[in-house]
């Protein structure tokens, strides 16, 4: 059966079985007392001036013309059943130990198999694998949808985003993008990874196509929201039918939306954007940083594990302060935090001066 995308014979084999996203495997650093953000090796400045199409050449894709993306949509939408998608969240259990209430990691029962739960990763390559797998995981509880946010900082320098823009951010992480990819069911069966840029900003269509048909898989990395809610795109989706379809960093694209605010941040067809954001409501990895009431916080959830909310420390350590099944809200987080506060005895004075110094550093070179 052909793929939904374009033909087989449209674009060049890339190696099969490759995991590697062309930069290597870049980390996050511990942080120091007044050092902010992370050190970056000599080989990734290099690499983040390339074009993306040099980048991806690197990394042993096919760079597809736009105008093939749909050569065959109408053909293949008719071969394939619509889309199953079911509404299964699971249930982690929460111990406290004492008054200081102690998180304990604990097995999770998934599809008859125990899961232990995975912890904050490291590095990009590690990050890449525990998203593929979380996404599996998913995706054999019948989530056919998804959405998933990797952290991508390390691929980047933070000052030159704002200066440079999406185009940037595109050339430097779209290795990322595309090790993800590739490590999609356990990183065997894939034939190649087609990757196109379906818009005039940077919405990336990274194909997955596997040795069966069935196992194809697709991954839209920095989707816009015009994009999405196209009825070219609505009727992708649908053609896709039970293969996987996963947006990848919607809240860092060109026109960012986020799948929890059901619709409220895109413009025109709310209906549709609706329909979109409950069609992939499944957040099956999330792992993001940023400071939230001057302390660095970070999100992390691998499903089907709940929420997990991390601060960095006055001594620059990361602590779990919290955990839910939904995605918490600022003011969850906030609560959250002024727990630990009054548990720690944590002064005003000292969160905001430990920022203010790390601001004042900036990052590690």
């Amino acid at each position: 059966m052909p793929s939904p995308l374009v033909p087989r014979s449209a674009a060049a084999e890339a190696p099969a079985g490759s995991a590697g996203h062309g930069l290597g495997s870049l980390d996050w650093h511990s942080r120091h007392p007044g050092v902010e953000g992370r050190r970056r090796s000599g080989r990734h400045r290099a690499a983040v001036v390339c074009s993306a199409a040099v980048i991806v050449a690197a990394a042993g894709s096919a760079l597809l013309p736009c105008s093939m993306l749909f050569s065959v949509l109408t053909t293949s939408s008719s071969q394939v059943t619509s889309s199953r998608l079911l509404a299964r969240p699971a249930t982690v259990a929460l111990r406290a130990e004492g008054e200081g209430a102690a998180w304990e990691d604990i097995d999770v029962e998934h599809s008859g198999e125990p899961m232990l739960r995975p912890s904050p990763p490291n590095s990009t390559e590690a990050m890449c694998q525990q998203a593929s797998e979380a996404v599996m995981a998913a995706y054999r509880d019948g989530y056919t949808r998804q959405t998933v946010r990797l952290r991508l900082d390390a691929a980047y320098d933070s000052q030159d985003i704002y200066v440079k823009g999406v185009q940037y951010l595109l050339k430097a992480a779209l290795p990322i993008a595309k090790s993800f990819s590739t490590k999609l069911w356990n990183g065997e069966y894939v034939k190649q990874i087609k990757v196109s840029i379906v818009d005039e900003e940077v919405t990336t269509l990274l194909y997955r196509e596997a040795v069966n048909p069935l196992m194809d898989a697709a991954v839209l990395f920095l989707p816009s929201r015009d994009v999405v809610t196209s009825p070219k795109f609505m009727s992708f989706f649908q053609g896709m039918g039970d293969r996987l379809v996963v947006f990848l960093n919607t809240e860092q694209a060109a026109a960012n939306w986020k799948v929890e605010n059901k619709g409220k941040d895109f413009y025109g067809d709310t209906d549709t954007a609706l329909q979109v954001c409950r069609t992939f409501a499944q957040q099956s990895y999330y792992f993001f940083q940023t400071p939230i009431n001057n302390w660095q916080m970070t999100f992390f959830r691998s499903y089907p594990h709940p929420w997990e909310i991390f601060i960095e420390d006055l001594k620059y350590n990361m602590v779990k302060i919290g955990e839910s099944d939904v995605k918490p809200n600022y003011d969850q987080i906030i609560a959250m935090m002024e727990v630990y506060e009054e548990a720690n005895a944590v002064k005003p004075y000292q969160k905001v001066g430990k920022y203010l110094k790390d601001c004042q550093q900036g990052p590690a070179e």
